[in-house]
């Protein structure tokens, strides 16, 4: 390019920003702020603090794995820090061990509820049958990833089992060193919120009851899933419907 066009492109460039009045959509604005960042340092990021070695999805219960956690300190009652985050990674082996059955379960769930909708008068074995037999020919993939991830999470439960039992064996700790589980223990107990919130949580969910097109906020959705919350707040109060409606049916565990 001549000196002449690139001025003319510049002289261009210069008079469309001025006509620019910025991003209008909130995701834009947010987009066009994070223009200057480069390092991260600016950036504050607000996260739950969680124990170390977890492995929570957003549609995971804290308090379940906090629970399992507890149970597992209960039986191998570390002697020291060390062996208490090999611990806690056997939580986390162990806890996606039981998601990934939980998930299998509702995989070959679904194909028992269709076979079960096509064909309701054969025998209960007849839709185990015809349920398993679709799934390994819809889903081969989907049960196959499944199962590597089972296999993967239970053969590192044991390596970690294997390697707590060595390091006891080779490094006693003596006398034992104290651990404090109180930030484990604490996370247990669920937030309650306001009597305030609560009402207005209850009012949105009565709107979404009487106008079917009216959309609940996820924060709604999640505290009326909360059944020990709601036991406390609104013990009587009936939603199974409306999280019904939007999705929210509970996934059934696995035995």
């Amino acid at each position: 390019m001549t000196d002449e066009q690139k001025n003319r492109r510049a002289a261009l460039a210069r008079e469309n920003g001025r006509k620019s009045r910025g991003p209008i959509s909130p995701l834009g604005k947010y987009a066009s702020s994070m223009n200057a960042i480069t390092t991260g340092k600016q950036i504050k990021v607000h996260k739950e603090v969680l124990p170390e070695c977890d492995t929570l999805y957003s549609t995971d219960e804290r308090e379940s794995f906090v629970r399992l956690h507890l149970k597992h300190l209960r039986q191998y009652k570390p002697h020291a820090e060390c062996e208490h985050a090999i611990v806690r990674q056997m939580t986390t082996e162990l806890f996606d061990y039981q998601r990934a059955c939980d998930v299998e379960t509702l995989a070959v769930q679904r194909n028992l509820d269709s076979v079960l909708r096509e064909h309701p008068e054969v025998s209960v074995a007849e839709q185990l049958l015809q349920g398993f037999h679709r799934a390994a020919t819809s889903e081969d993939k989907t049960h196959r990833f499944i199962e590597r991830k089972k296999k993967g999470h239970l053969s590192a439960y044991n390596s970690l089992q294997r390697n707590l039992i060595q390091l006891r064996k080779n490094f006693p700790m003596q006398p034992p060193e104290p651990i404090d589980i109180s930030a484990d223990s604490n996370m247990i107990e669920p937030i309650i919120p306001s009597p305030e919130a609560v009402t207005e949580m209850l009012d949105m969910a009565d709107q979404a009851k009487n106008e079917p097109e009216f959309a609940l906020p996820a924060y709604v959705l999640n505290f009326l899933e909360n059944e020990y919350v709601m036991a406390i707040v609104a013990p009587a109060y009936e939603c199974e419907e409306l999280l019904a409606r939007f999705g929210r049916t509970r996934v059934p565990k696995a035995a």
